[in-house]
């Protein structure tokens, strides 16, 4: 129990609880909440936003922030638009993530531009990439895309494989690799971590290429399950991760945060993104419910000073 509520991860038993709440709460409230087709709607839609919150959480535990997840999902669903094969498809995915990822990177830790304008501009420009490939959404995709949203695996929903493989992932990198233990460092002090012989610069890197691996891979899921590509596919998946890590207890300040924390953010957002929709609350409200939310989840957070 002390390790899970260790400080560096955030994790507390209010944000564990928080979920379970919601949860509860809408078995209640929302028609239909447990019906089987709703309970595999809801998996298919969390996973999305749990694979950008986990990206969200490296760049965030070195102190950065990435706004450009939610256009380069939209990229992503308009380049695959273009391919004929997954063979081709997926590489190409890879390497824009690379590309971006990279750029997102250097600009912040070597040229020193603030993480909101880096990654705000790089977010205005994939969109604009995005509308010049494909102005209008389209169902031309690569034969084979929906096999990889829409299967089961053992009579369960492969969404479900692919929120294990990315939680997995994730938790390897920072809990199991070397450059976990130097993502977390940095965030705390990148000056300590610098003087403490550090690289920052090209963690910082790889942070950032991790976060726009996993916005590729939440691009290739979306499109798969809707069969479709769309220039605005990934609009809101920037604000909707920067809040699902925040209600997590992850600190946009750098440092201190954790896996858990931020499947807990996801499943609650998602929780309550699903049940405004049972009980049909119109969206926009969902959308500032959602701003205010991250309003809140920032304000009570507390900054704790963890060093190396």
């Amino acid at each position: 129990m002390g390790r899970l509520f260790n400080p560096r991860f955030g994790t507390s038993p209010i944000s564990l609880g928080i979920p379970i709440v919601v949860f509860i709460f809408l078995v209640f409230a929302a028609p239909h909440f447990t019906s089987g087709e709703n309970l595999s709607n809801l998996i298919s839609q969390i996973v999305v936003l749990l694979i950008g919150s986990l990206g969200q959480l490296v760049v965030a535990l070195v102190g950065g922030i990435d706004l450009s997840i939610g256009s380069l999902v939209s990229l992503t669903s308009c380049v695959i638009s273009t391919q004929q094969s997954l063979a081709t498809a997926i590489p190409l995915c890879i390497g824009l993530a690379i590309l971006v990822g990279t750029a997102n990177g250097v600009g912040t830790a070597v040229f020193g531009v603030h993480p909101l304008i880096m990654t705000f501009s790089m977010a205005t420009f994939l969109q604009g990439v995005a509308y010049f490939i494909l102005p209008a959404p389209s169902n031309a995709i690569p034969a084979g895309l929906q096999s990889l949203a829409n299967i089961t695996v053992g009579g369960a929903p492969i969404a479900i494989v692919w929120c294990v493989a990315a939680v997995g992932t994730t938790y390897v990198l920072l809990r199991r690799s070397q450059l976990g233990l130097h993502i977390y460092a940095i965030g705390a002090s990148a000056a300590n971590a610098h003087l403490n012989g550090l690289r920052v610069v090209p963690s910082t890197i790889a942070a950032y290429v991790f976060c726009s691996l996993s916005a590729v891979c939440a691009g290739l899921f979306l499109s798969a399950r809707v069969a479709s590509a769309d220039p605005t596919m990934g609009g809101s998946l920037a604000l909707d991760s920067i809040t699902a890590i925040a209600l997590g207890n992850v600190q946009l300040t750098g440092g201190i945060g954790g896996v858990l924390g931020a499947v807990t953010g996801a499943l609650t957002l998602g929780l309550l993104a699903n049940g405004m929709n049972l009980m049909g609350i119109s969206p926009f409200v969902r959308s500032a419910f959602t701003g205010v939310l991250l309003l809140v989840a920032i304000s009570l957070q507390k900054r704790k000073v963890i060093g190396l």
